[in-house]
């Protein structure tokens, strides 16, 4: 009769062999009952000297000669059962990867040596063996040697690799090859030293991310809100236009008005006398085709008369009225579209030339991109004094009694700007004439302010210019770049371009040095003021 799930859950330990402490694999009983593997129990016998006999591994009783083994049926078919169960056969829906393949329960753990999923209850025969465990997703092949087919227990510090045992004869022979539970161990420990390190950054990170949404958004409203002004001025715009061709056309017509009239009274005048003259030429022809002398010499005096009349129409000159001449208003008109037509290319230029066509002439960067940065009074040094214009550091003697301040250098002379940038092309000049030993940078705004790695150019988030000793040099990150800068420089410029993720500084109108990182990170203009007396000063730049 097959066995059913609750019979082999009690039979399982029964089916482990108490020498491999694996599942039977053609399963022999001993004449005191004990069932072990075929090869398990003759690989036991050969490995004794002793003269005793074939011992029993489990209770010690003694054969006097070799017993012929027998194969434990039974144990055998609850054996092919469970493997039955496992391949998905005769078990119905046991085997798969979430259910235990003993009840049918949720898996807890995957059992390695016995390559067989078990839940809570069914897991701590395993545990007390100290069989090894893994989650019931890890496939079994996954933790063999892909060579040999053994457990992996090894792994080889210099090629980063997993491995069996049998894999240290080979290649793997004269390498560091520690236990997986130690390099495990290992790694955790340095993963763990790391974390600190992403999880801040991942902070970081995550602000600097809200920094770029919120400035999203508020570049999205602040380009609707110009959109609807400009909507609104466009109107407006087009109305006073048509109100002003509106105001000319009504001028137009009301003096076209006025000079028909005119024309007008001339022509009915015009038209009258010429009535008059048709009907004293029409009396002269009848006059001169039909009158007797008798009658032509009674009527005249009539004639004459009339003539008379006629002749004052000849004497009658016309003055021309004058031609209605609108080229006033439409020069009005010209002016206005000339005015929209250079408008319109100025913003098809833009307000200012592409990057690309803009030389690195210190003129052009002033009068594109001047700035004038104000000093940050909560950031100064306790040795640096500030000037009331926020745009000189002077290092003094004693220190100074500025108040606790979170962003405040404790260990350094040193003081950053009020202003940030994280993105567009900034320049600035740094007036050095009054201090013989300096630096001058940027750093990120989220640059430390307290111990000795917060020195400009001493970590990896600020990059400063030195003079020292009469010397020059770049630094950032604690290295050093030492410069030729010849002479002695009273002004230098720096050209910040956070999209490219450049920052060029500039002495005697050349370019010193170049400096690249991620500059759409907020950074700050910074300055540091070694010996007592000197002072370095932000020169205000105007456009």
């Amino acid at each position: 009769m097959a066995s059913s799930s609750s019979d082999i859950g009690v039979n399982l330990d029964a089916l482990t062999c108490s020498v491999c402490l694996q599942i039977y694999k053609e399963p022999v009983a001993l004449p005191c009952g004990h069932s072990f593997c075929r090869v398990c129990i003759e690989t036991y016998w050969e490995s004794k000297e002793e003269d005793t006999g074939c011992v029993c591994p489990n209770c010690r009783e003694v054969f006097p000669q070799k017993t012929k083994l027998k194969k434990n049926v039974t144990v055998a078919h609850l054996v092919d059962n469970i493997v039955n169960v496992k391949k998905g056969g005769t078990g119905g829906t046991w085997g798969t990867e979430s259910h235990c393949e003993v009840c049918n329960g949720e898996a807890a753990k995957r059992c390695v040596p016995c390559e067989i999923l078990c839940c809570e209850k069914h897991l701590k025969p395993h545990q007390q063996k100290g069989h090894k465990l893994v989650d019931p997703g890890v496939k079994i092949e996954e933790l063999r040697c892909t060579e040999h087919g053994k457990p992996i227990q090894l792994y080889c510090k210099d090629d980063e690799s997993l491995m069996c045992l049998m894999c240290t004869g080979g290649e793997h022979q004269d390498h560091k090859v520690v236990a997986v539970e130690i390099a495990h161990s290992e790694l955790k420990g340095v993963l763990a030293a790391k974390y600190p390190h992403v999880s801040q950054s991942m902070e970081r990170v995550a602000s600097q991310l809200q920094q770029v949404q919120k400035e999203k958004e508020q570049t999205e409203n602040s380009s609707r809100d110009a959109e609807d002004r400009l909507e609104e001025k466009g109107k407006l715009v087009c109305k006073l236009v048509n109100e002003s061709v509106d105001l000319m056309k009504r001028e137009i017509n009301k003096r076209k008005m006025e000079k028909l009239s005119l024309l007008g009274k001339q022509r009915e005048k015009l038209e009258q006398q010429l009535e008059d003259l048709r009907q004293g030429k029409s009396t002269m022809d009848t006059a001169f085709q039909k009158m007797e002398a008798v009658s032509f010499l009674q009527g005249s005096k009539d004639v004459l008369k009339m003539l008379e009349t006629m002749s004052d129409f000849t004497s009658v000159k016309r003055t021309p009225l004058p031609v209605l001449d609108f080229s006033k208003e439409e020069k009005n008109l010209d002016g206005l579209i000339t005015l929209n037509k250079k408008f319109l290319e100025k913003i098809q230029k833009g307000p200012v030339e592409h990057p690309e066509k803009v030389e690195l002439d210190q003129n052009n960067l002033r009068r594109l991109y001047g700035r004038s940065p104000s000093l940050d009074q909560n950031s100064a040094h306790r040795r640096i004094k500030i000037s009331g214009d926020l745009r000189t550091a002077t290092r003094t003697g004693t220190e100074n009694q500025h108040p606790e301040h979170p962003d405040r250098f404790d260990f350094y002379e040193q003081v950053v700007s009020r202003d940030c940038f994280s993105s567009g092309r900034h320049y600035w000049e740094v007036d050095v004439r009054s201090s013989r030993l300096w630096g001058i940078g940027i750093c990120l705004n989220s640059m430390g302010r307290k111990g000795w790695e917060s020195g400009l150019g001493e970590n990896p988030e600020s990059w400063c210019l030195r003079k020292h000793n009469n010397k020059f040099s770049a630094h950032h990150n604690d290295r050093r770049t030492s410069l030729s800068i010849p002479g002695d420089h009273e002004r230098f410029g720096f050209f910040l371009d956070c999209e490219a993720g450049e920052l060029t500084c500039f002495g005697d109108s050349r370019v010193l040095h170049v400096f690249r990182g991620n500059f759409t990170d907020p950074v700050k203009p910074a300055i540091w003021v070694w010996g007592d007396g000197g002072s370095v000063h932000f020169v205000h730049l105007v456009k």
